[in-house]
């Protein structure tokens, strides 16, 4: 594992040039390959698996083949990436001459021509303070229901996970990664996972203020539909908002969609909102 020296002590940058998560992956993914040591010819490829709570899981990786071995393994729930995201090990290595454990995902690594996969669950904090806010829009029984569980020693509590993550690096050679190679992959684990903890609450922070101005805007629709409304009947808030409701109910489309439809008859054209523009 060749980490670069400027690396230490710092964090690899998945957010520049990073719109989504996805990106951000990418980006690690990338970066993971490049930092694993092989012998000379020896080509290496990188993919990353990230599972939250109600979303499919995000699966990239620096080929094609390796998404579609990611994706297969999740699907089959088979394999050293579906162990270690499990709660099982930590870290799960296959060397497909050999190794019975996971027979199906054998016969796939074959048709891929690999010979050795490593996979290597990325520690995220599950208390950071973009997963608490994320939590607060759900009840704590939808929480428990749909988390993944880490591994526990016998008889202790199982702490509940709301994301996990996991390496998993690929080659062709049957021994590609001997286990300096696979205590220096853990070393890089960690550094990744710092970062990519880093990429999820800058996303979801993200994704909490687009749905925060998305839900002003659609009030503010509303409320001026209901004023345009109340002016027209001479009636109260409550009656013109119970007009929309009536309306929305009986198009089968949301209110908001029905606000819209009044404000756009207006004849200056519907207001615009500038919440966060």
């Amino acid at each position: 594992m060749a980490a670069d020296g400027k690396q230490t002590g710092i964090l690899l940058d998945l957010v520049t040039g990073a719109e989504t998560l996805r990106d951000s992956l990418e980006l690690l993914a990338t970066a993971s390959a490049r930092a694993v040591v092989g012998t000379a010819g020896l080509v290496i490829e990188c993919g990353v698996v990230v599972r939250q709570a109600k979303r499919a899981p995000l699966i990239t990786g620096t080929s094609a083949e390796v998404i579609r071995l990611l994706e297969w393994e999740q699907e089959k729930g088979e394999g050293p990436v579906s162990d270690v995201l499990a709660g099982g090990h930590p870290v799960a290595v296959l060397q497909r001459s050999g190794d019975f454990r996971w027979p199906r995902y054998c016969q796939e690594l074959q048709v891929a021509n690999l010979g050795s996969v490593l996979g290597m669950r990325l520690r995220v904090d599950q208390d950071s303070g973009a997963n608490n806010a994320a939590a607060t829009n759900n009840s704590s029984a939808a929480r428990d229901s749909s988390t993944t569980r880490d591994n526990g020693a016998p008889g202790d509590a199982i702490p509940v996970r709301q994301t996990t993550a996991a390496l998993a690096f690929f080659a062709q050679d049957a021994k590609a990664f001997p286990l300096q190679v696979i205590s220096e992959a853990r070393s890089f684990a960690g550094l990744a996972a710092k970062s990519l903890q880093m990429a999820l609450d800058l996303h979801n922070a993200r994704s909490t203020a687009s749905d925060l101005r998305l839900a002003l805007d659609s009030r503010t629709s509303i409320n001026v539909a209901c004023g345009v409304i109340m002016a027209q009947n001479r009636c109260s808030y409550h009656e013109a908002f119970s007009i929309l409701a009536r309306a929305s109910s009986h198009r089968n489309i949301k209110v908001r969609r029905v606000a819209e439809d009044i404000l756009e008859r207006l004849p200056e054209g519907p207001p615009r909102a500038h919440f966060g523009h």
